[in-house]
């Protein structure tokens, strides 16, 4: 079945927090969409997490702790949730695979609810893969890149970003960057990931080799995508004096610099 005909739901969550094991999820919303274009009404649900908003997030998402006092617990929005699962669409969501789908495992456990979330389709995997050197991969500046709007008072609710996230991938596919096949997609996601992973072990997040020349990259802050060879010297000392670097990065960086590494002999 073609990606472009199958029936959609894209989701995302807005938490607590960064950490899908102890955070908690305060909203869930998504939406449906078929050929582009948008199926039903857009689904969202406040959640009650049972603990403290911290600022920090209420900064990023703009839910306040009086916002969620009368939202139903996780279990019932579970519930509701599951209806949705089981109608089997393809489920979509930006780094849903790293967060989304976590978090909605862990909430689950916590609450001795026995489904998990099934296989799902993950726009950012391929953005890791073939925009490894964009300095920003969030999903507002992502979609920019792919021509996808979305509205500035409605960023960050997560109806509204799982439903941009639905178009992202309608854009990346129209571009031929995602197959338009839903099992080819979800190989090939696969196949991006453990090349991905293996990349990760080997370099790091410091440094990344080009995927058509081999030219390593730097792979984080300001001044990733930067060949190596081109960045600021006193950048390149301060990276390699960081105590996560690789073997293999650290070796890079000292070629790069002119540092001999010295082979102890006895």
């Amino acid at each position: 079945m073609k990606l472009t005909q199958a029936l959609i739901l894209s989701l995302d969550t807005e938490t607590t927090g960064p950490d899908p094991k102890h955070d908690k999820v305060v909203e869930i919303g998504g939406g449906y969409l078929q050929a582009g274009e948008q199926v039903g009404p857009m689904l969202r649900a406040l959640v009650d997490p049972e603990r403290y908003i911290p600022a920090g997030a209420t900064q990023v998402h703009g839910i306040r702790n009086e916002d969620v006092e009368n939202a139903p617990k996780w279990p019932e929005v579970a519930a509701r949730l599951k209806t949705h699962i089981d109608a089997k669409p393809v489920i979509v969501g930006y780094n849903i695979l790293g967060f989304d789908s976590p978090i909605i495992n862990h909430e689950n456990e916590r609450n001795q609810i026995d489904w998990r979330m099934p296989r799902s389709l993950d726009p950012f995997v391929w953005v890791m893969w073939y925009e490894r050197g964009a300095v920003v991969k969030k999903l507002g500046v992502t979609c920019e890149r792919y021509g996808v709007s979305l509205p500035e008072d409605r960023a960050h609710t997560a109806d509204a970003d799982a439903f941009a996230t639905g178009l992202l991938l309608m854009s990346m596919i129209i571009e031929g960057i995602i197959p338009d096949d839903v099992e080819w997609a979800f190989a090939e996601q696969a196949a991006l990931r453990k090349k991905l992973d293996e990349e990760y072990q080997e370099y790091g997040r410091a440094i990344f080799p080009d995927r058509a020349s081999g030219v390593y990259r730097l792979g984080m802050g300001k001044h990733c995508g930067t060949p190596v060879d081109e960045a600021d010297e006193g950048y390149l000392k301060w990276l390699a004096g960081r105590p996560d670097l690789t073997p293999t990065s650290r070796s890079i960086l000292k070629r790069t610099l002119g540092e001999v590494e010295q082979i102890g002999l006895f």
